[in-house]
């Protein structure tokens, strides 16, 4: 679908027999930089169809250039999410929200914004190879303290890194390991901290077991939640 402004589009998808106004758990995630939503779908696939559940991912970066300007700012990815999950009915506590690099950098202001829209969607956030940076104006936000002393509170995370990146102050094991405490401080909880020291940059999908390590954790926060 176009998001409403028309500047990009989202992609959706719920497996076959899913009922219309009660969809499933959903898998809502933003790419990395020059990120495309259909490679993320592919990319995504089998792990949808394995565990059945929806999937959105928003084209967030707007096709040329490397600058903020192109890509859309998280409080626009969290408009079209919001309107996209209230069109299907998507209850609260249901939504992995999942961000791969610079998807990830802008992942925190995205869970901050929904926490103060008391909206609650997200039951468990995956910060993958991406950390939250001071110098970087969402992050900043956050530490500005324009959502609250603890923006994050009531927030289930897990945070991934490989050992192999080539970045590790950034996106590697060191600046995951940064991240895992700046979430603490703003009050989230960081149920899983994945390292797999043989992967590099993209590790979580191509090594699966990463990725449903993440799966485990988001389904026993489900099984709480309906319990």
């Amino acid at each position: 679908g176009l998001t409403p402004d028309g500047k990009t589009f989202y992609l959706s998808w719920f497996p076959e027999g899913s009922v219309p106004g009660n969809p499933p758990p959903i898998i809502a995630t933003i790419s990395g930089h020059d990120g495309w939503a259909v490679d993320d779908f592919h990319v995504w696939h089998r792990f949808l169809q394995k565990h059945g559940y929806g999937f959105l991912t928003i084209q967030w970066w707007l096709g040329s250039g490397e600058s903020p300007q192109d890509y859309l700012t998280p409080s626009e990815m969290y408009r079209v999410m919001d309107i996209v999950f209230q069109k299907e009915n998507v209850k609260p506590g249901t939504v992995l929200l999942h961000g791969f690099s610079r998807g990830s950098a802008n992942i925190y202001a995205v869970a901050a914004l929904d926490q103060s829209a008391n909206k609650n969607y997200f039951a468990l956030i995956v910060a993958n190879a991406g950390k939250a940076s001071s110098d970087y104006p969402p992050t900043y936000e956050i530490e500005n303290g324009r959502y609250g002393a603890t923006p994050l509170q009531g927030t289930h995370w897990v945070t991934f890194a490989g050992g192999q990146d080539p970045n590790p102050e950034r996106s590697g094991v060191e600046g995951m390991r940064k991240t895992g405490r700046w979430i603490t401080k703003y009050g989230g909880a960081v149920d899983l901290a994945i390292e797999d020291p043989k992967a590099g940059h993209g590790g979580f999908h191509q090594n699966p077991q990463n990725a449903e390590a993440a799966l485990d954790v988001f389904e026993k926060i489900l099984s709480k939640t309906a319990a």
